[in-house]
């Protein structure tokens, strides 16, 4: 009973550290706005006709944000960020670049 429980510890840490590092990964990139682009509610919104998309916000061109979050769908890549204190999913495609931090 103390193996197995032990062992379940041990992967739960495991699976909670590769999710950190994930996020961590994420938080290294910038994404670069070349064109306005719709800043939607929610990751999903990415799927064509997805129901409860709303845009929250409309991202300038010419605008550099720090990345929060990266999702990936089965065609399309969401980038969350955040502006004002909204946070919103954009779409990546050719107004939206996303490339790594540079080093300081």
């Amino acid at each position: 009973m103390k193996i197995s429980l032990g062992l379940v510890l041990i992967f739960s840490l495991v699976v909670v550290g590769v999710w950190l590092m994930d996020i961590a990964t994420d938080r290294t990139k910038v994404v670069e706005i070349t064109a306005p682009v719709p800043a939607y509610n929610d990751w999903e919104c990415g799927y064509s006709n997805q129901a409860g998309c709303s845009v929250v916000f409309e991202v300038e061109a010419h605008a550099k944000y720090d990345v929060q979050r990266i999702r990936y769908g089965k065609d399309f890549m969401a980038i969350k960020i955040q502006e004002g204190g909204s946070s919103g999913w954009i779409i990546y495609g050719e107004a939206v670049q996303v490339h790594a931090k540079p080093n300081t």
